[in-house]
Order: structure tokens, then sequence, then C-alpha cells
């Protein structure tokens, strides 16, 4: 905004007072420069009101905005060339008219006013300026509804019918009013509150005009190309640029103008206005600033700039949009199946619920009635599991069909091209895996139902370890992970069922390999101890939390750690480990923290000869 106080109406008697308040509670707190040089140390009041991107409050209610980093950019100033630690105090003003009036008015002469200021001479015999920081050039706009003008006598011919939108004291306003009584045009003025926008204000109404500076008119227009307002290729108006206004003969001048012409500020002010404006839009508007020719072309040039990647950012969000629709259609369509899956379910469900009312209703006694209810339940549980085997088993066979031809395929076609021989491997890698995750649903619905029990005998942990890690030798060296036997002994023996052992450290193995990074270690670490055999599967992958911790060892739990290399994760292994564990006597645990890698640790009962146990 470029607000203008030359010629205001006097302020309302409360606004007065509040601001011969603002300035009494300011005067004797802060310091002249003479003071502030002297003592090192000292405090000035800074008035700002909102004028986005220059100084504004941000949702949390924090200051930001180009002027409040130069302001604080020249405290740091002070401190790094001359070792004087500043204060700032800063205060919102409720209106435009108030800032310039605290700015102007205060005797004690350590006010600044920070609202994106526009030089003008009228101002300069009432408040100091600081050397402009950025080009300052105001715009005409008009609604979209208003053909384009070609010259300033077409205008003058549509004035009678406009309205002008602007904010009271502002040198738009003042363009306003000169270009009335130059041309003795009647047309009305309509005026909106100083954090109201004119450009939002104007593509909100017909048949209306106004002023705005190039900046904002720009940094808008790049938000919104369209927006639904015209800039008209007349009457453009160069002033002197924006700065931070500070009361008149204020000593305070001096620093602040050293400040601004210091051999790095101009860089430092490229950063700070990179971070409100596009850096690009900046440089293109300071470069019109000088040009004395051709700004019309450029600026339309810039424009249609902006469109055409607004346009190429919209044609990209209706590509994602497309896609996400076509998804969303798969999505429903799945969906869908599935609620007539469950619908046929629901159904067949009511049906037997009516037949155990009618059957129930038979039933005298109450002891009965809950009998015959728990038995129903057991048999929806039995048949809910019942159906899960039959399925497991059912797709078991045609999977092991598929990978068996896969591999007679391989086997038989020696000179079978490359790509229908990763397509083929990709198969039977594919086949296995669903191979596995059947055996699973079948291993874990066993142990659940305690039909399986473990054969206790003398197993060799040494000899067992190394055939569990030549297993996975391969996968390790796909990801480049070391994997690593330490402490072990031949004579290591525990007692354990030799089936349920080999799976134990397969499902661990194969976790740590899953969750580890490339170039990582996996050591596999055997305690032999008293009585007892202890072995950690230790990782250095991404660890767990603990809330992993808490539920790492139940079924179809999928955790906040995920496979490095996008593998498959059931989330049955674990829960199969901790349950074979149990079944022969021995404990499973895990240590973790997040970021360090896991160690699972397994302790087995050590077998003893029996001359020892003697």
């Amino acid at each position: 905004m470029a607000p203008n106080f030359r010629n205001l109406k006097p302020p309302s008697i409360g606004i007065s007072v509040l601001c011969i308040l603002l300035s009494f509670l300011s005067y004797g707190q802060d310091n002249s420069w003479a003071e502030v040089t002297r003592n090192k140390q000292g405090k000035i009041t800074a008035y700002w009101h909102g004028s986005r991107p220059f100084m504004y409050a941000d949702d949390q209610g924090r200051l930001t905005g180009i002027e409040f980093d130069l302001l604080n950019g020249f405290k740091n100033y002070l401190y790094e060339k001359k070792g004087i630690r500043l204060e700032i105090q800063w205060k919102e003003a409720p209106t435009f008219s108030d800032l310039y009036q605290a700015v102007s008015e205060n005797n004690s002469g350590v006010t600044f006013g920070l609202s994106a200021f526009s030089i003008t001479d009228s101002r300069k015999r009432e408040v100091s300026f600081s050397p402009p920081y950025m080009s300052d050039i105001s715009v005409l706009i008009t609604s979209d509804n208003i053909p384009t003008l070609t010259n300033v006598a077409a205008f003058n011919a549509m004035l009678p019918k406009l309205t002008a939108v602007t904010i009271k004291g502002t040198t738009y306003e003042q363009e306003l009013l000169r270009l009335r009584k130059e041309g003795n045009m009647p047309f009305e003025m309509r005026y909106i509150h100083s954090t109201e926008n004119i450009m939002r204000s104007i593509s909100e109404t017909d048949s209306a005009f106004g002023f705005i500076d190039l900046p904002v008119y720009m940094m808008l227009f790049k938000e919104d190309p369209a927006i639904h307002v015209k800039r008209q290729n007349l009457l453009p108006i160069k002033r002197q640029g924006y700065s931070i206004i500070y009361a008149q003969n204020s000593e305070w001048g001096q620093p602040l103008t050293e400040y601004f012409n210091e051999p790095g500020f101009k860089t430092g002010l490229e950063k700070t206005i990179a971070k409100y404006i596009d850096l690009d839009l900046y440089h293109f508007l300071e470069g019109l600033a000088v040009e004395a020719y051709d700004h019309e072309i450029q600026l339309l040039r810039k424009e249609k700039e902006i469109q055409y990647r607004d346009l190429l950012g919209k044609t990209d969000q209706i590509i994602r949009e497309t896609r996400t629709r076509n998804f969303l259609i798969m999505l429903i369509v799945v969906v869908m199946a599935f609620l007539l899956i469950i619908i046929s379910l629901y159904r067949k469900r009511n049906e037997q619920n009516e037949k155990i009312e009618m059957q129930r209703q038979s039933i005298q006694m109450k002891s009965l009635e809950l009998e015959q209810r728990n038995k129903h339940l057991l048999e929806l549980d039995e048949e809910k599991n019942n159906l899960i085997k039959i399925l497991a088993h059912d797709l078991r066979t045609p999977v092991n069909h598929i990978q068996g031809m896969a591999e007679i395929i391989l086997l038989e076609n020696k000179s079978i091209p490359h790509e229908q021989k990763a397509m083929l491997e990709e198969i039977t890698s594919s086949s296995l895996r669903v191979t596995k995750m059947i055996s699973r649903l079948l291993d874990i619905d066993a142990l659940e139902h305690n039909r399986v029990t473990a054969s206790m005998e003398m197993v060799n942990i040494s000899s067992l370890l190394k055939k569990v890690v030549q297993t996975f030798q391969k996968s390790a060296l796909e990801k480049n992970i070391n994997l690593s036997l330490v402490n072990l002994s031949p004579e290591v023996n525990a007692v354990g069922d030799p089936i349920f052992l080999p799976e134990i450290f397969e499902n661990l193995l194969s976790n740590a390999i899953k969750f580890s990074g490339p170039g990582k270690n996996v050591d596999i670490v055997v305690e032999d101890q008293e009585e007892s055999v202890v072995i950690r599967v230790k990782d250095e992958g991404p660890g767990l939390t603990r809330a992993d911790l808490q539920r790492v060892f139940k079924k179809f739990q999928r955790l906040s750690a995920r496979p490095t290399a996008g593998e498959d994760s059931v989330g049955l292994g674990l829960s199969i480990v901790k349950k074979y564990v149990k079944m022969m006597g021995g404990e499973v645990w895990c240590e973790s923290q997040e970021n360090a890698g896991a160690t699972f640790i397994v302790r087995l009962t050590k077998y003893q000869e029996l001359s020892s146990l003697r």
C-alpha cells in the first residue's frame, strides 16, 4: 500500500488521545542516537500497520514482512558494526492515519513507521524517509466487465458511469481526486477500510476502477491469474520508491542511511524480498522501473507468461485429478463388490438368526436358550476357521501348479529371451511368496487350536544356524548386507523341536535382512550359558518405537518401520516365533530403540548329558 496523509481530515478525539498517549509512553523510554552511541544500548519505537507483504502479522500473530526484516537487520547491523544493543518496541496502529500521525507528531525523534510508505514531496515536509528499498509504480485496474481502453479519451468518456474504489488517505485516493479535478468528471468514489484489498474489491464489483501498486498487483496476479480484474495500459504513475519513515530531523537518519548504503545491503535485501515475493518478479519490477520505453510491452509479456504457467499448472492438476478420479472409480468398484459379498453373507446370517429365533421360541428354559446361542457362536467361529483352512488349501494347489509350470518352462527352454526369463522368474518368486503366506496362515491356525505339539530332543545350534545363514546369503548379497555368526562353538546344543527351530531363526533372520538397508550388518550372536543357550539376532535397521515393542509379537501387525526394498510383510512371522518358542519352554523378546536397530533374543534350555546330571 502507498498511504498518503497529506490533507487528511483531523482524526477523531479518541484516536488523537490514543496517539498522544502512545507518544507519552514512548517519551523518556527511547533514546537519542547520541545517548545510544554513548551507552552502547538503547530503545526505539516502531509503529506498524498491516500491509502484506511489507509488514503484517501471520496466522500465529507473529510479526513478519519485508520491512520487519529490514528493521531487524538494522538492529543486527548496529550490534555487529558498532557494538550497540538496540531494543525495538513494536506498536500496532489501528489505521494508516494513526501510524503516520504517531510518527510525524512525535518529538522524541526515535519513532519509526512501517507500512510500505511511498516517498512524496508533501510527506517530506512532515516526516523523514530511509533510502528507498523497492521501486514504486501504480497502475490503473478496472472490473473485468469494462473493455480494454486504448486511450485516455475513451477512459474519460466512461468515467461518469464508473465507481472508484480506494482507501482514505492514500496516494491512490490523491490520484483519483486529481483525476476528478483535472477532468472535471464527477465519478462516484467508494472507500474501503485500510485492511481490505483494493484489487479484491474491484474484482467483486461491476464497473469499478482504481489505482494499485504494481508490485502488489503482480503478486496477487501471480497468485490468481484468473482474478476478475483488467489492467488498463493508461495513466501509470512512477514514484520515488517505498521507504521506512521516521520522525523529521531525527538523528537516527544517519545510522539508518549508513545501513542502507552498506556494500552487502543489496544482497541481503534480495534474500529478504525473496522470502515474500518471487525474486524473478522483483527483478522484473525493478527493471521495469528504470526502463524509459516499452514498459507496457514488457508488462504484458510478463502477465502472459504468468497466465501460461498457471495454465500449465491447471493442466497438471487436471491430469492428477483424472488419475485420482479413475483410482477412486476402481476403488468404488472393488468396495461395491465387497459390499455385495457382505450383503450376501449378511442375508445368510439373518436367515440363520431367524432360524435360531424360531428354535429359541420353542425352548422354555433360559439356561437351554443360552446354551444354544453359545453353541451357535462356536459353530460360526469354527466355520470361519474351516473357511480359512479350505481357502488356504485350495489356493496352495493352483499356486504350486503356477510355480511348477514356470520352473518347467525355464528348465526346458534354455535359449528363452531374457525378458521372458525375467517374467517367469518373477512368476516363480511371487508364487513362492504366496505359498509361504499360505503356510503361515495354516501354521498360525494350527497353533491357535493346539493341533501342533513340539518334539523335544537335542539340536546342535551351531549346525542349525550355519544352515539358516547359508540359506539367506543370496538375499543378503542382493542388498549388500553382511551376515556374521559370532561366538559360534560346535559344542553348543539346546533342547527343542528340530522342525520348529529352523523356522524360528529363518523368520528372525528374514526380518533382519528385510528391514536393513544396503551396506548394513546383521549379526547372530550365540551365548553358551550354564543352563541355557541365548541367541541374539541383531540388525542395524530403523529400530522399533515404544508402541511397536508392545505389539511386535502379535499377529497381523504393521509396525512403523517399513522394509527397505519394498519386500512383503504379512505380519505373521513373529507371532509364529513367539508361539513356537513358548511351546518349547523358551523365551523370546526384543530390545530396540528408534533409529538404533533391533535385537531379537531367544533363550532355549541347554541340553546336558546324563552323566553331568548325576
